[in-house]
């Protein structure tokens, strides 16, 4: 009951502040919450046991990076090196593919798509005397949605040693290919239309539409640059987004305050895109990485600027990484 009373409030357009009650129109960040108050119940089921998979999928990730070894005990791949960004005079300003991106969206037709193909890296840690080094453990998701509302999700592990390879191959449904460990493969029957799934409503038009329905998913996206990647890039897991999107995500960050450009880099799957580089909390800092041409997000990479002697951590190492293949 907490929960809805909750959503309730954060729903509510009049604050406490504005006079005396009176009926109004619900703005969009309103009507976003009150929608979600219907599906609460049910949602926190299926979040229950998302979140079990999910868990059961971290442990899978973590034993097969620690077991996979050049033939002793020493694990295959230590924490990865961070992307590298060369400045040069070729370099794109921020506001400069913002604005690419907005001519693109009105030169080419096209709208969000439900579902996404995406490869992460994150680390995998031991604390103690005997933990062994860091270990980058790779995962590659494919979520596929029909027309009927059904779908298909296959998440894979990859083997630490080839971390940039692709292990899922893009067919109807999705297959593994190369030496991937599935992990999780779900079927979502006709109707389903994603509606367990975060950002289940599809993305508004307009930048600060845009901005409303991510803060509706990730409260304090529209005020923290932090929250706003973070909402971005949830988003961004469960929508191929259209040219619209592309240019109003593109925006969004070119507003960003703290992102700086890096320079021209190339990405671990071999795409050259140009890299912005924005501070993040408790020494994390990201390096974000668009297409300069159409302004489309490519990568996030989050690499610590501290050392932790009690994980074997250095400074630089990289926490985790991103990379959206559509």
């Amino acid at each position: 009951m907490t929960d809805e009373l909750e959503l309730l409030r954060g729903a509510d357009p009049v604050s406490a502040e504005t006079g005396p009650w009176r009926d109004r129109p619900l703005d969009a960040r309103a009507e976003l919450l009150l929608r979600r108050l219907g599906l609460q119940r049910r949602r926190r089921t299926v979040r229950f046991r998302l979140l079990a998979v999910e868990g059961v999928a971290a442990a899978a990730v973590l034993a097969l990076a620690l077991t996979v070894s050049d033939g002793g005990s020493t694990p295959a791949v230590a924490a990865p090196r961070p992307l590298v960004a060369h400045t040069s005079r070729a370099d794109v300003p921020l506001a400069e593919i913002a604005r690419r991106a907005r001519a693109a969206a009105e030169a080419a037709e096209g709208r969000s798509v439900r579902g996404s193909h995406v490869q992460r890296w994150s680390m995998a840690m031991e604390s103690g005397k005997d933990a062994r080094p860091p270990v980058t453990a790779p995962v590659e998701s494919v979520t596929t949605w029909n027309a009927d509302g059904s779908g298909t999700l296959l998440e894979v592990a990859t083997d630490p040693r080839y971390p940039g390879r692709p292990v899922i191959d893009d067919t109807t449904p999705p297959r593994t290919v190369h030496d991937g460990k599935v992990l999780h493969r779900e079927h979502y029957p006709k109707g389903t239309y994603g509606a367990n799934e975060d950002y289940f409503e599809a993305p508004p038009a307009g930048v600060a539409a845009l901005r409303s329905y991510l803060a509706a998913w990730l409260p304090g996206a529209d005020e923290d640059p932090v929250s706003l990647l973070s909402a971005v890039e949830s988003f961004r897991s469960v929508w191929t987004p259209g040219p619209r999107q592309i240019a109003d995500i593109a925006t969004l960050l070119s507003r960003v305050e703290g992102m700086r450009p890096a320079g021209r880099v190339t990405d671990r799957l071999g795409r050259e895109g140009q890299g912005f580089r924005m501070p993040g909390v408790n020494g994390g800092r990201y390096l974000v990485i668009l297409d300069p041409d159409d302004g489309r997000l490519l990568d996030i990479e989050l690499t610590t600027t501290r050392a932790d002697p009690e994980y074997r951590l250095k400074a630089g190492a990289v926490m985790s990484y991103t990379a959206w293949r559509d």
